[in-house]
């Protein structure tokens, strides 16, 4: 019996799937490709002897945290298949992780070393001295919360906390978190606390998402990160502002304790009346010496001498003052007799009458009959023919 081309290759497909149906290859990645409309990745899988392609479909990929790249020595996990169409011998990956560090071990490194390369580990925004409002990102129902209320009481500080409920595990804990502190952002407050409580790798990975990370880069308000414990670190720690130790921590770095504060301003206070009474006594010093030095100069003869001087200007401009309305007056005094004596004259000649002819002044006795005159008094003229 006799077998077609694509008879023989789905057969051997179905004998290499049954018999090596779960695998684990380890190799080197070479020849990456990553198709970008069907999400699909292609590669080889190489040693130092052999080679075998590989296939890892989007619903695979999807759950790789770390960036695959050539050159890349991996444990990729699968079965051995055919490509019928070609018969192709080929690895389809169903997951795949770092030879060596673990694969979120590796995610983590990458992430870090491209972010830090980038800068956004390198500028800081300063944490305020006395914050007003502050802004809590957590889960209301969080141990951490909880432990973040009770210690920002027991500070005693003047300080009021707004809530921003969001998730803090798993898929949609990162874009939770984003949401959050984007709102939060546009509230001016004075900082803001993103609070996790402890918990495995898996646990705490949300706060290693680049998102978050760019968006506590780019955040206006100072971000204080406290998630975990000591020991454990993410990249939001690296990009925030200031790391806390812990949820509680976070509190003790940002507000003063009340007592503490009332204790270094009485110190402060005591250092101010010590240094001001040396001021003091310094200038009552000064003024001693001042004194005893415009003493030894004779300044006060100096000011009765000066004194005198002003009196003697003094009594100098009075008496110019003095003439000079002296000799006002006499001239008003002439001035308004004159006025009275034309006055006089005015009144005396007020009925007199000039006459003109041909605009020349002439006697009443050298006018001729038909001639004509002009009559002028002090307030009016008049015009005439002498008829006799």
């Amino acid at each position: 019996m006799s077998l077609s081309v694509s008879e023989l290759n789905e057969q051997a497909k179905t004998l290499l799937e049954l018999n090596f149906a779960d695998v684990a290859v380890k190799g080197e990645i070479s020849r990456l490709t990553k198709n970008q409309s069907s999400g699909h990745w292609y590669f080889t899988l190489k040693d130092s002897k052999a080679s075998i392609c590989a296939a890892m479909f989007r619903f695979a990929n999807q759950k790789v945290k770390f960036e695959l790249k050539d050159g890349m020595a991996v444990v990729a996990s699968g079965k051995v298949s055919i490509y019928s169409p070609s018969g192709s011998y080929q690895l389809i990956v169903n997951a795949i992780r770092p030879e060596g560090d673990g694969e979120l071990e590796l995610a983590f490194k990458q992430l870090k070393a491209k972010l830090e390369a980038e800068g956004l580990f390198d500028h800081k925004k300063p944490l305020p001295s006395f914050p007003k409002k502050v802004a809590i990102i957590t889960s209301a129902t969080s141990a951490a919360f909880a432990d973040i209320v009770r210690t920002a009481q027991s500070r005693g500080f003047g300080c009021k906390f707004y809530l921003y409920n969001s998730l803090m595990q798993g898929d949609s804990a990162a874009y939770s978190v984003i949401n959050a502190l984007k709102k939060a952002d546009t509230k001016g407050y004075d900082a803001i606390i993103i609070a996790r409580g402890g918990g495995s790798r898996e646990d705490l990975w949300c706060f290693n998402d680049e998102d978050l990370a760019r968006a506590i880069f780019a955040a206006k308000t100072p971000i204080i990160s406290a998630i975990g414990h000591e020991i454990d670190f993410s990249i939001s720690d690296f990009v925030a502002d200031h790391r806390s130790l812990t949820p509680t921590a976070a509190i003790v770095d940002l507000l003063p304790d009340s007592m503490q504060l009332m204790q270094y301003l009485d110190m402060k206070e005591a250092e101010i009346r010590k240094v001001l009474d040396l001021k003091i006594l310094e200038r009552n010093s000064l003024l001693k010496n001042l004194n005893l030095t415009l003493k030894s100069r004779a300044v006060n003869s100096k000011i009765e001498i000066n004194l005198a001087n002003l009196r003697n200007f003094e009594s100098k401009f009075k008496n110019l003052l003095e003439h000079k309305f002296s000799k006002f007056d006499q001239i008003l005094r002439l001035k308004g007799a004159i006025l009275e004596e034309k006055k006089s004259y005015y009144e005396l000649t007020k009925n007199f009458v000039q006459i003109q002819k041909d605009s020349v002044s002439v006697n009443l006795a050298s006018l001729k009959i038909g001639d004509n005159i002009t009559i002028y008094s002090q307030d009016s003229k008049k015009q005439a023919i002498i008829k006799g």
